[in-house]
């Protein structure tokens, strides 16, 4: 099921500039705020929630939830976090660009958009996510 993340990171690396750190939860799960490389990407899974189910309940579609967050640092104007957003709206829009309606697989749906947590700033870091969805049946067991 959680096939989709290195899928989301193989295309996030195909198409941003190589000087952007596409990274994974494992990536930065020992890595503190202060050390973490910016610009970045973070993909994030965020869990699923069932979208439809057959009256038997043996078949279900559920819809995964992934977020990319982009991450970036800039200490200028660090009270308002202007120069951050500055920084990240370009990175958004290619992240935006290449993810929306991407066919990950052959055997996998499209990525859809929809709505993100709110972004974050915190000592001159800004965190700036964007929410995917990708749905796909499952079977139980007979």
């Amino acid at each position: 099921m959680l096939r989709a993340e290195s899928l989301i990171v193989a295309r996030l690396k195909a198409k941003l500039p190589a000087t952007v750190h596409v990274l994974t939860a494992s990536d930065l799960a020992d890595v503190a705020e202060g050390k973490q490389p910016t610009p970045a990407v973070h993909v994030v899974y965020g869990g699923l929630r069932i979208s439809q189910d057959q009256a038997d309940g043996q078949r279900v579609e559920v819809e995964l939830i992934w977020h990319t967050v982009v991450a970036v640092r800039n200490v200028r104007g660090i009270r308002t976090g202007e120069a951050a957003r500055e920084e990240a709206g370009p990175l958004l829009g290619a992240v935006f660009s290449a993810l929306t309606g991407h066919k990950l697989a052959p055997d996998l749906r499209n990525l859809r958009p929809t709505a993100p947590p709110r972004p974050g700033y915190r000592k001159g870091y800004g965190y700036y996510p964007l929410t995917w969805t990708q749905r796909m049946q499952h079977r139980g067991e007979q």
